[in-house]
């Protein structure tokens, strides 16, 4: 299905072709995905609109395989969509932002020979050389321009004497678990500091705001520069960020005010324009609830706090006032979609600015919110950047970073609905190969969260395995973010019950449907995938192979290891001991002596979201049972596996998995690594 949307806008664009142009035009582009090019794939992403809406700032990000790592620029393109290029030459730069008067821009750059430390630079947007703003000690954070754009306003950790520094170096740096600033590892606190533009010191003396001893999450300036809006905690502990309060300091004086006194996490701070009110993101005003989130406004004179779109069942995904101060704009999800909307602050009423039918995020807007600089992806599309007209509902298509992508057979897949063992309708998203005529090799692909959600974005991880000939099913079961807060609270003390019902119901769905056969599935998963995946495969033996990664499979000896608030609070309740029955029942390795699936088992090194050794137990467990399974350990890896050479292992040893135990293939090999100089001849890059 190579004709759609995506190539008939880049069949409009003038390509080169390298080499011969006569044996190029005579080549026919090979139509199947595959798993290299999904790894060399370009990335765009982070636009940024300048004020005068002419420009717009992104990261493009590539891969150098030889270094075994991904490399980000900062480019800029017109708002026309010509004339993209670098904007600055080091791989290194990174966060820009304009000026709100758009005179300049800024970034941060590391500094220094040995302690390479990222510092703030800013650049005049008419010509000259970056100019270090920052001298700080250490590297400096998420920053804020003020609006009068003669300062900026910056987070970063505070230092430790020079005494005590020279200590640690010298191996003194036993961490004191969750005391002071630090959690399950060594922690500093930190504050907001503001530097000065228009000041002849040199280097410039940036001042601190907050008061030590403090954990500065979130913070904002106001539009005059005279107060500044922040959360903060007297402490680090890993699960409890519902500690953290919004702060309301008056900068000159430093006298400060409380804003919320409760057991929520409080986020986005956002002032109006006119500066007497103050917007903030929470679940709650009193407790830390499952729920999408709500946003809630401050009237700064009176002291009132009033509850913005009660009764939404979208989830905001970011927000920005609208310069005339009646309006938020906001981006949020909708079931599989996401789009901008426009929410009238008096009337509680909310217009939609776009109705996309994929997932557009990451809006930038222009000094007046004419136009939004968004990024745009479908299901056969990569995300792109776009400029969108919020008055006349245009868009402008601002970068092209796979034209190749044009001539890949990419699959459009369906949203489908079931009903679940108790009646609950479960939405989600169906893969079929192109051309698919019988019942054939079905994936069950599990998201991660459990708050997580499946959309109708790009996955190039299951255009791969389309191209493989599976199919793909996609379930957004109980627990799922977009749907509304009922929905989101459906696993409540029951993972592992409800969503797991709502798997198996729709496998027997696109059974019915003759879509999959039930003699050639698999199931798949990562993180609340994994944990899930691991449950399903003790509960029955229709699976052919699993593949799982970053599981938990024990619940009770992850209880100090992990992350895992949202399992004491909504998802099991409790604790080991006042709810160590349910723990148990509910943990994977409980049951491991039932499993017979084929499974192959992934993880990282330095994952503490979900800690290594629950995947090691598992595995170990099975081997021991005399089960079929492999264990891939990733060195310097997280919760995520990011270095190509890591990404690139885990794809083909998952495809070989499958093949072996759905397919029956036991002589699959995979394709070698293109040459990068060979691969050059004949491509036709974009000019």
């Amino acid at each position: 299905m190579r004709t759609h949307a995506l190539a008939v806008l880049i069949a409009a664009i003038p390509l080169t072709v390298a080499g011969d142009p006569e044996l190029s035009a005579q080549q026919t582009p090979d139509p199947t995905l595959t798993l290299d090019e999904v790894i060399d794939m370009v990335r765009v992403s982070g636009p940024k609109l300048s004020p005068d809406g002419s420009r717009v700032l992104f990261v493009r990000n590539e891969l150098d395989w030889d270094e075994n790592k991904r490399e980000s620029r900062i480019w800029v393109v017109g708002a026309d969509g010509q004339n993209a290029r670098p904007f600055t030459g080091s791989t290194d730069d990174r966060s820009p932002e304009w000026s709100p008067d758009g005179r300049w821009v800024s970034f941060t750059r590391p500094v220094g020979e040995t302690d390479r430390v990222r510092q703030l630079f800013v650049l005049p947007v008419d010509g000259g050389e970056a100019v270090q703003l920052s001298s700080h000690v250490t590297a400096v954070g998420n920053y804020r321009w003020a609006a009068d754009s003669r300062s900026v306003f910056f987070m970063a950790n505070d230092s430790l004497p020079d005494d005590e520094e020279a200590e640690r170096k010298k191996g003194d740096d036993a961490v004191f678990i969750d005391e002071g600033p630090s959690g399950q590892t060594q922690g500093s606190w930190n504050a907001v500091w503001k530097v000065d533009l228009d000041t002849d010191d040199a280097p410039r003396q940036a001042e601190r705001l907050t008061p030590e001893m403090r954990r500065v999450g979130d913070f904002a300036p106001s539009p005059d520069g005279n107060f500044l809006a922040y959360t903060h905690r007297s402490e680090n502990r890993r699960n409890a960020s519902h500690l953290s309060e919004i702060a309301l300091l008056a900068i000159a004086s430093g006298e400060e005010e409380r804003i919320t006194h409760n057991d929520a996490p409080e986020s986005q701070l956002a002032w109006s324009p006119d500066g007497a009110s103050l917007t903030f993101g929470a679940p709650d005003l009193e407790t830390w609830e499952l729920d999408q989130g709500n946003l809630y406004l401050y009237d700064i004179p009176s002291g009132e706090i009033t509850h913005l779109m009660p009764d939404a069942n979208i989830d905001i995904r970011g927000y920005r006032w609208n310069p005339g101060g009646r309006f938020i704009d906001l981006v949020a999800l909708d079931r599989t979609i996401s789009n901008l909307y426009r929410l009238d602050v008096r009337s509680g009423e909310l217009d939609p600015l776009t109705e996309m039918a994929g997932m557009t995020s990451s809006a930038s807007y222009d000094a007046h919110h004419n136009l939004a600089a968004v990024q745009y992806a479908s299901p056969v599309e990569p995300g792109d950047l776009w400029l969108v007209d919020l008055e006349g509902g245009g868009r402008t298509r601002l970068t092209e970073a796979n034209p190749w992508i044009a001539d890949k057979d990419l699959v459009e897949p369906e949203v489908v609905r079931w009903k679940s063992h108790d009646g609950l309708e479960i939405e989600g998203v169906l893969y079929v190969p192109e051309g698919r005529t019988a019942p054939g090799a079905t994936i069950l692909e599990i998201h991660g969260g459990p708050a997580g959600v499946f959309t109708r974005g790009f996955d190039s991880d299951a255009q791969l395995l389309l191209a493989e000939g599976y199919a793909l099913l996609q379930p957004n079961v109980r627990g799922s973010s977009g749907y509304g807060d009922a929905l989101l609270r459906g696993n409540m003390n029951d993972i592992g019950g409800g969503d797991y019902h709502d798997l198996m119901t729709g496998v027997d769905a696109i059974i019915e449907r003759g879509v999959a056969h039930p003699d050639s599935l698999a199931v798949k998963g990562w993180s609340y995938g994994g944990i899930l995946g691991g449950w399903t495969i003790t509960r029955t033996d229709r699976f052919k192979a699993a593949s799982l990664g970053a599981m938990v499979a024990d619940w009770p000896s992850e209880f100090g290891a992990g992350f895992n608030h949202d399992v004491v609070r909504w998802y099991l309740g409790g604790d080991p001991w006042s709810n160590g029955d349910h723990w148990r029942e509910r943990s994977a390795y409980t049951h491991l002596d039932r499993i017979t699936t084929p499974t192959i088992l992934f993880h990282g090194a330095n994952d503490r979201t979900d800690t290594m050794e629950q995947t090691m137990n598992f595995f170990a467990g099975l081997r021991h049972l005399g089960v079929e399974a492999r264990f891939l350990l990733f060195p310097r890896e997280g919760h995520g596996i990011a270095e190509p050479r890591h990404r690139r292992t885990l794809l083909i040893e998952e495809l070989r998995w499958l093949h072996q135990y759905v397919k029956g293939l036991t002589d699959w090999q995979p394709p070698e690594r293109p040459d990068p100089d060979a691969a050059k001849e004949g491509v036709a890059v974009v000019s």
